[in-house]
């Protein structure tokens, strides 16, 4: 019970944290546009988030919270400088690269972003130097959700967020309400970002204290503890944090594409990794956290299994209605509802597309984050780190090689055009970078070529699967050992019904696609509520026509949150 209400609460939390974030993001794209200016924030922020991710949540779920959390069982007052330990290791580095960033920001904007030249180059290296000074209290924040999930409190530090995004969002109705114009609108934003990282720390502090009122900061790096932690430190950046490092050289190959590319893919990104942290983190945060205190290899195969046939069904539906709604979905957050429409239709065609591209990856993604799990509460992040850097050759190669070719089709009115001008076997005119004039004007059509980069993305973690799958099912014991895979369900992964879990997507897609095309004269607005609520209710229905548990028990939550007949209150007349 107490491991199914810790993913409740985390998926609360993040369901909260990922809404505001959804509508920060929205927000965005409205006011600074999918262009010169868009592409330059899009830029700036992902040094930030790329140290933060990288350094932060990332390190910390594979390297400290299993340690930390088997500590806290024994020796409280040990676990409490172990966590000070790695807080003032935490800053100390992310302080340095932040100093780093900020003197070095030209060069460093040109090594992430190697197409932006002119004005676009000159606003990021401005907003970078902005940016990074909330880095080192952003992974202060990673390091408070790790303490606090190892305590099973999981709500906070995953709502905290919600304080990040809201400080943005009052930013930019300041900037509407003052009439700010242009790049000011992003310096502003900018200021913002770092104001919001200070208060999503200070949030979060009383409850990591409550939670252990020993942690005492300390530079014991060399202690044995700390030293473990630290060891583990590096392999577990690759493999959690595989993810960052692969948007962030997305964006430095996206800059060698058309104007608005960079900015395109920030935005279906926030839809793409939406059902990622609302199913995928927070089953994989509370799993991780009971793995550290579990020895049954038994249990553990069962837990993982179940697991995993349980996310498979929620995401897949998820990409149902990304497929089947992603015009009007988009349409509907990144032009507010119609409130604002600052993004032009075939710009909003160029985001759908992406966040499709992107979806095909979602399942694989997510099923990874579990299987992670296995080897990160084995102490062992090496696997998964090498696992990880694979993964990101293969998304490169297939991105860069998908990305030249689709920039030469071109989004008008709605449809595509240009597939004709590809020739695969002509070098010069199909794999070659378009002219650097044609790349840089923003008055030209959007192009596909960040969805080459999005279908790159896709293989990457198709491939990460099939790799972790055949590790995890090497692995007998979480503490020792690597024997065949005899403790897993039918000696399989899932258990052997992934199929059965993918089956109602299926049968959802093509009700959801035939609900938005019979609905396309409606607004976007509700062609998605009602696509959306109909696609939600077939695909519970397949899930119980298949008996799947999961629909079971989604069945049952919600028969116990609706108030019977017998307990509604009754008129008096």
């Amino acid at each position: 019970m107490r491991r199914q209400q810790g993913a409740a609460a985390a998926a609360a939390g993040i369901g909260v944290s990922r809404l505001s974030g959804l509508a920060r993001t929205a927000l965005v794209t409205n006011v600074l546009g999918i262009g010169t200016i868009g592409d330059a924030f899009a830029a700036a922020m992902r040094i930030p988030n790329f140290l933060q991710n990288l350094l932060g949540e990332g390190a910390l779920s594979g390297a400290f919270v299993p340690a930390y959390s088997s500590l806290t069982e024994r020796d409280e007052r040990a676990a409490g400088r172990l966590a000070g330990a790695i807080a003032t290791f935490l800053v100390a580095v992310t302080a340095t690269a932040a100093l780093i960033s900020i003197f070095a920001a030209r060069p460093l904007v040109r090594l992430i972003a190697w197409g932006f030249v002119g004005e676009r180059f000159e606003l990021t290296v401005t907003l970078v130097r902005i940016t990074v000074c909330g880095t080192a209290l952003a992974v202060l924040s990673a390091w408070c959700l790790g303490v606090l999930n190892s305590h099973r409190r999981f709500f906070l530090s995953y709502v905290a967020p919600v304080v990040w995004n809201a400080t943005q969002i009052a930013v930019l109705v300041g900037v509407l309400a003052w009439g700010v114009a242009g790049a000011d609108r992003a310096t502003a934003l900018a200021w913002g970002v770092t104001a919001g990282a200070a208060a999503q720390v200070l949030v979060q502090l009383r409850g990591v204290w409550r939670a252990n009122p020993r942690i005492t900061l300390n530079f014991g790096w060399r202690e044995r503890q700390a030293a473990g932690v630290m060891k583990r430190f590096g392999p577990a950046v690759a493999g959690r944090g595989v993810l960052q490092i692969s948007a962030f050289l997305d964006l430095a190959l996206a800059s060698l594409l058309s104007v608005g590319a960079a900015a395109a893919m920030a935005a279906a990104q926030t839809l793409y990794l939406l059902p990622l942290s609302l199913i995928g983190t927070s089953i994989a945060a509370a799993e991780l956290t009971e793995l550290s205190r579990t020895r049954e290899p038994a249990t553990i195969a069962e837990r993982t299994s179940a697991r995993l046939c349980a996310t498979a069904f929620g995401v897949s539906g998820v990409v149902a209605v990304y497929f089947a709604a992603g015009g009007p979905l988009t349409d509907s957050v990144f032009n507010l509802a119609g409130l604002r429409t600052a993004i032009a239709d075939d710009d909003i065609t160029l985001i759908a597309l992406v966040l499709g591209a992107y979806s095909l990856g979602l399942v694989p993604l997510v099923a990874s984050r579990l299987c992670q799990n296995v080897l990160f509460a084995a102490r062992d992040t090496r696997t998964a780190a090498t696992i990880a850097a694979i993964r990101l050759a293969v998304s490169l190669a297939v991105g860069a090689a998908l990305m030249l070719p689709l920039d030469r089709v071109l989004v008008l009115e709605g449809a595509l055009t240009g597939f004709g001008d590809i020739d695969l076997f002509s070098l010069e005119s199909t794999w070659t970078l378009l002219d650097a004039g044609i790349r840089s004007d923003p008055a030209l059509p959007a192009r596909l070529g960040a969805v080459g980069l999005a279908l790159g993305a896709a293989v990457g973690a198709w491939v990460e699967l099939g790799l972790l799958r055949r590790a995890v099912m090497q692995r007998r014991s979480v503490r020792a050992g690597m024997t065949t895979g005899a403790d897993w369900p039918k000696g399989r992964l899932f258990g052997g019904a992934i199929a059965r879990h993918l089956v109602p997507a299926v049968v959802t897609f093509i009700v959801g696609l035939g609900v938005t095309l019979v609905l396309a004269p409606v607004p976007s607005v509700l062609r998605v509520a009602v696509a959306g609520l109909t696609m939600a209710g077939v695909h519970l229905g397949c899930g119980l026509a298949l008996r799947l548990p999961v629909a079971r028990a989604l069945t049952s939550q919600l028969s116990r949150v609706a108030p019977t007949r017998a307990q509604r209150p009754r008129c008096r007349r």
